[in-house]
């Protein structure tokens, strides 16, 4: 047991357990990082619903700590044999110690500071080890630890707010390069340090450095130095994997995967005009006017709300409003945009909100034009909107094609208000169909472009994270993790592993394959944070795209109808409900109806404005019809309903394409 803690060799005792706390430090952190990966692979599913990690590192740290506490025991009791005499210039260490981590508190952040503290407090502990010949030794030792702090400094800002100000720091103010070149410099320093400690240890008791470092530190550094060729080669082993995965999906996706390559996408030899699309949004502001809050909340409910006030009924057919009508007279120019790498995901998209307003408010022109029997203003107001949809098409962004999306529910629903008013001809309803089966058509395009602007994206952000192209030039970590990745290789495994994880769920064919399943692992944390709801997204796609298919059959429907004067006992069309696996849902009869309308309220007692105010509020009614539809997301058969609770207390998502006739007799 003596021999053990170095009874006989004190100094050689403080030796082993400075050399034994580094190398523990490393190695553990290593092996933490990949035993996460190594022990989920050996359990499986089995062990999916366990957070694994957890347990990993929870015994890492087990087993850290008897190591801490022998390697404590062996160095202190080497300076508690030195003479007694120096506690004074001990204590003025430590003095000087804690002021100079004080001042640095200030600056850096706790966490620095509590490195920087254990580095001083060793320089403390050191000063007890000065004999008349050695001063040169303390003095390098000191010098070293003092120049390895503003890497240490660096690293935690790294660490803890990597691409933003640490704190009150200035360290943003130093070049990215002379960063990198601190922490590789801190790193040199650091081993330096260790050096002149172990000689003054060595010196102190009257030894040489070889008299105090034995075997056992040989040990040590074989088992550092195989730790970190393991984790090395696991890392470059994840990363050609990782440069595999690029490889297959760009051969799933037929192109590189690349910013540029997205661009091509977008423009596809459309000219580009700035001033046309500043000047729509002018026109837009002009319309709209002075904020209105009745406005606001009536715009969106063109096909719903059942009385519009007469001003605003006279806003949508004001010279600002067909002024702005004539720029979705002709196909939209397409948006100047920059595909950066890098700042793809940075990319603003102002223009989507005002085509999601431009539907609305051709919406609204449909409607009063339906009510006033105006049939040319009716399909001049449903070929413009027309153009909003084709614009979107073009797009690449996932957001541009939710937003696609939501701007065609809003056109279908005028399209139940075209059919109401009986004004289409048999030429405008084949006109309408076509324009359907297109879009139907386009949409599994639409969907393969969103996953493949999804995959472009996430591998950009990654990219740009490891590179440094994601921060600022002049903020803390602009120069990229990957410029430390040698530093603790068992990360950079853990990173490329999870960056391959990521890039493996985008080899899909669309959307509704991509595999969301997460598990409490560090395989995941990329996909975790990349990859949001793409399978719902994938399904709101086909939601549509059904739809457009039951818009289709009905007016199908509606043709029969009017050669025979009644509609078909079946549907016409063998289409197939994507949810389902089975024909599309058809019936004559009765139908219930969202309906939106304005309702005044008292205001609250105490509050500033006194008398009403008014709100929406919705209720149903039933009217008689005929209607296809699809069962939408939920897989269950709701009678056409969406938007209220249904069976199972779920939300009914029906799709469906529906057209009243207040007067039909159903048999």
């Amino acid at each position: 047991m003596k021999k053990s803690f170095f009874n006989d060799n004190p100094a050689a005792g403080a030796v082993f357990a400075l050399i034994l706390s580094i190398v523990s430090g490393f190695c553990f952190a290593n092996i933490a990082c990949l035993g996460e990966g190594f022990l989920e692979a050996a359990a499986g599913a089995l062990l999916d619903t366990f957070p694994i990690w957890l347990w990993i590192f929870g015994a890492v740290a087990i087993l850290q700590l008897p190591v801490a506490v022998y390697s404590l025991i062996l160095f202190l009791s080497f300076f508690f044999r030195q003479d007694r005499s120096r506690w004074k210039i001990f204590v003025w260490g430590i003095l000087a110690a804690q002021l100079a981590v004080f001042l640095i508190a200030a600056e850096t952040g706790e966490d620095s500071v509590l490195l920087i503290g254990g580095m001083l407090t060793v320089v403390g502990f050191n000063a007890l080890c000065i004999k008349k010949h050695n001063y040169y030794w303390f003095i390098a030792q000191t010098l070293l630890w003092l120049a390895s702090m503003p890497g240490v400094v660096i690293s935690f800002a790294l660490g803890n707010c990597f691409g933003t100000l640490c704190g009150e720091t200035e360290i943003s103010q130093i070049p990215a390069a002379l960063r990198v070149m601190l922490v590789y410099g801190g790193v040199a320093a650091f081993a330096g340090s260790v050096y002149c400690s172990c000689k003054l240890w060595a010196s102190a008791n009257g030894l040489q450095l070889r008299d105090v470092w034995g075997r056992s530190c040989n040990v040590l550094m074989v088992i550092m130095g195989a730790t970190y060729v393991i984790a090395l080669t696991a890392a470059l082993h994840e990363q050609e994997k990782c440069n595999a995965a690029i490889t297959a999906l760009e051969e799933n996706f037929q192109r590189k995967i690349s910013a540029d390559a997205l661009s091509e996408i977008y423009f596809r030899n459309r000219k580009t005009d700035g001033k046309f699309h500043s000047a729509l949004e002018k026109a837009w502001t002009e319309f709209v006017g002075e904020e209105d809050q009745i406005f606001n909340l009536i715009i969106s409910e063109g096909a719903t709300l059942d009385k519009l006030p007469e001003k605003y009924r006279q806003k949508f057919s004001s010279p600002q409003a067909e002024a702005y009508g004539k720029f979705f007279d002709a196909p939209l120019p397409a948006r100047p945009r920059k595909y950066e790498s890098g700042r793809l995901c940075a990319m603003l998209l102002p223009e989507l909100q005002l085509m999601r307003q431009s539907a609305r408010f051709f919406s609204w022109q449909i409607r009063l034009a339906c009510e006033t029997r105006d049939h040319d203003r009716m399909m001049q107001a449903w070929r413009r909107s027309g153009m909003a949809t084709e614009y979107l098409q073009h797009d690449t962004f996932l957001i541009a094609a939710l937003v696609l999306i939501a701007v065609e529910q809003i056109r279908l629903d005028s399209l139940e208000m075209m059919l109401a008013s009986n004004m289409l001809s048999d030429s405008e309803l084949a006109e309408i169909q076509h324009g359907l089966r297109l879009s139907a058509a386009r949409m599994p395009e639409i969907n393969r472009n969103a996953l493949y602007f999804e995959a472009v994206n996430g591998n950009d952000a990654v990219c740009g994270f490891a590179d440094g192209t994601l921060a600022d030039g002049t903020a803390v970590g602009s120069e990229g993790l990957t410029h430390y990745r040698f530093l603790v290789p068992g990360l950079w495994y853990l990173a490329a592993r999870s960056y391959h994880d990521l890039l493996v769920r985008y080899n899909v064919k669309n959307l509704c394959k991509v595999n969301e399943k997460m598990t409490m692992s560090f395989k995941n944390i990329l996909s975790g944070m990349l990859i949001p709801a793409l399978k719902t997204a994938g399904e709101r796609m086909h939601e549509i795209e059904m739809r457009y298919q039951s818009f289709y059959a009905l007016m199908e429907a509606e043709k029969i109808r009017r050669k025979t004067g009644r509609f078909p006992e079946t549907l016409p069309l063998n289409t197939v409900d994507y949810f389902s696996g089975k024909p599309l849902r058809y019936r004559v009869g009765s139908f219930r109806k969202n309906e939106s309308f304005l309702k005044k309220e008292a205001r609250p007692a105490g509050s500033i404005e006194s008398g009403f105010y008014e709100t929406l509020d919705y209720r149903e009614k039933t009217v008689q019809g005929v209607a296809v539809w699809s069962i939408g997301r939920n897989r269950l058969d709701d009678n056409g309903i969406s938007g209220t609770k249904g069976k199972n207390n779920s939300r009914t998502d029906d799709q469906r394409a529906l057209l009243i006739y207040p007067d039909y007799v159903l048999d």
